[in-house]
């Protein structure tokens, strides 16, 4: 078991302490309210944001990772409520910096952006002045976000209701992640009836959920289209994420276009798991997994096998992933209480990036180490930023982190001599693929769809009918059962974060993209690369990635991607005799 040093993170102090210094700033950043925005003052609060920034990251850094490691932890969560506390309360005593901003007249604006001095911040600068045409009043602006602490609770009922829901499965009494475990059970009937029992819990609740969506989606539609003016509803997520409307419309249009290649892979999938046991060809056993006898991974070696495979790849990578391991910011193993799952956390750009892990010694935790470290990699490299710039957007933040698992599925299925461990290899990443791209990109299909028509009273059943017709577009002659007409309401990102799933398709199609490149130019993509994710955030992905001669906002671009997943299935095709 490998814990995590966190206490490097307070740098010597008490957490109050830390958060003395950040009300300290704080009040000297407002002495800058009445003074006149030149070269001089602007740098000055820039600098004082950032260490704002940075401190109470650190802050909050220390409480989270202390609650996830031990989630019964009533401190860190209590620390935790009171520093969100804070940061909405600060949040509202800075808002007069981009209010200034926004109201600067075009030339002196486009002056300072010019200054040499303030350089290193000018696509923050950017970023705050895009929104000039879509903010109010200082006063209205306060009040808005008062209202939005308030509406966000909305979904607070939402998972209230939905996290207290059980399941009488083969005479146990299950949680929801428990049962849906399940659907991916080698057991087709044990999929089935886990996914009926899931979806008639929707089902059942149906009335109080959809109330619930509904209130989201008119309290969104009434601030972004009545009060703000947006053009559309998916505007306002286009623009936090420094992405125009024209770039998604081309994603979604590009996926919608190539839904036959995954229908394809699940005829193929199909076939291949039904030689030993028959079942219907339908989406209740789209996760069906593939079974082989796999060997154990255990942690110290997939730390070698990922290094190793780092450093083939590119020594600035090897080096980067290696500090993280050597400065003890991994949490490596599961353990009671933990958090489960992975995730990679940023910090500020003064501490290396911090790493969860659950490792049982599976080939999937390989992966999942690869694509926590790919994170932290994009963490590293991108440290010369300053910390309001160090964080990609979030379309592009899982770059590198699937990036690192194609290169590690790459050398696995170059090594194996074992048809069926290249197979299984192949299943996951397809499976995933499908997850996170089509899937992702068809739940925000499915709401462009809500919110343009729920603010004209339509009715639930629609919204059902339509879901179903998608899914029905989705997956071709596939048999989608009326049961899956409730999976909406069970996805919670659908209720939490209007139009946040097409990152996910975003972030994994743009690593297929630049993978195709990758596999033509080879090393000299490697050069283009490390310098897109040094950037982090300093400029914006259509930026970044026409600096790299790429267009995303052309349609050939996101289809080199599916050309990597064609040939990921032509591969299959190839085993499927040898099965």
């Amino acid at each position: 078991m490998k814990k995590w040093n966190l206490t490097e993170l307070l740098e010597s102090k008490k957490p109050e302490d830390i958060i003395d210094e950040i009300e300290k700033y704080v009040k000297e950043f407002k002495t800058y309210r009445t003074k006149k925005i030149d070269e001089k003052s602007l740098y000055e609060m820039l600098v004082l944001k950032d260490k704002i920034l940075e401190h109470m990251m650190r802050v909050e850094g220390y409480f989270s990772m202390r609650f996830y490691e031990n989630t019964k932890d009533e401190e860190a969560a209590s620390k935790l409520s009171y520093i969100k506390q804070i940061q909405t309360r600060i949040g509202n005593e800075m808002l007069f910096f981009s209010l200034s901003l926004i109201k600067l007249p075009n030339k002196k604006f486009q002056e300072l952006l010019n200054s040499k001095k303030i350089s290193s911040y000018k696509n923050y600068l950017k970023k705050i002045r895009k929104l000039k045409k879509y903010t109010l009043n200082e006063r209205i602006e306060k009040i808005l976000n008062i209202k939005n602490i308030s509406s966000s609770g909305f979904f607070d009922i939402y998972e209230h209701i939905t996290s207290s829901f059980e399941f009488k499965f083969e005479g146990k009494k299950l949680l929801e992640e428990e049962l849906k475990a399940f659907c991916k059970n080698p057991d087709y009937k044990k999929r089935e009836k886990a996914y009926n029992l899931l979806l008639k819990k929707y089902e059942e609740h149906k009335s109080e959920l959809s109330e619930i969506y509904r209130n989201i989606v008119l309290d969104w539609y009434n601030e972004d289209i009545l009060i703000r003016k947006y053009p559309k509803p998916i505007s306002s997520r286009n623009m936090s994420n420094d992405l125009d409307d024209k770039t998604i419309d081309v994603l979604l249009k590009v996926i919608r276009k190539n839904n036959e290649v995954f229908q394809e892979y699940f005829r193929i999938k199909h076939s291949i798991l039904t030689k030993k046991t028959k079942y219907a060809f339908s989406r209740y056993h789209i996760y069906a997994p593939y079974k082989i006898k796999a060997r154990k991974y255990d942690y110290e070696y997939s730390k070698k096998y990922v290094l190793e495979t780092f450093k083939k790849f590119d020594k600035r990578f090897y080096d980067s992933a290696k500090a993280i391991f050597d400065a003890k910011h991994v949490h490596s193993h599961p353990q009671k209480n933990k958090r489960g799952g992975a995730f990679c956390n940023l910090v500020s750009n003064k501490h290396l990036p911090y790493i969860l892990l659950n490792h049982t010694d599976t080939i999937r935790d390989v992966f999942t180490m690869a694509h926590e470290l790919g994170h932290g990699i994009h963490d590293v490299l991108s440290m010369k930023q300053p910390n309001l710039l160090q964080h990609a957007p979030l379309p592009i933040s899982e770059t590198a982190s699937i990036f690192s698992e194609m290169i590690i599925a790459e050398r696995m299925l170059k090594e194996t001599k074992n048809n069926k461990e290249k197979a299984y290899i192949l299943f996951n990443l397809l499976d995933n693929q499908y997850a996170s791209i089509t899937r992702q990109a068809y739940f925000v299909i499915f709401e462009i769809f809500a919110h343009e028509n729920m603010s004209k009273g339509i009715e639930i059943k629609k919204l059902d009918e339509e879901y179903i017709k998608l899914l029905k577009e989705q997956f071709g002659e596939m048999e989608v059962p009326e049961i899956f007409k409730n999976e909406w309401n069970y996805i919670p990102h659908i209720h939490e974060t209007p139009f946040y799933c097409y990152a996910y398709a975003f972030g994994n199609l743009l690593v297929l993209s630049l993978y195709e490149i990758y596999k033509k130019e080879g090393k000299s993509f490697i050069e283009k690369y490390v310098r897109f994710l040094e950037s982090g955030g300093s400029k914006s992905p259509k930026e970044l990635l026409y600096e790299m001669g790429l267009d995303i906002n052309s349609e050939e671009f996101w289809q080199r991607g599916f050309e990597i997943i064609k040939d990921e299935i032509n591969l299959l095709k190839t085993l499927q005799k040898h099965l």
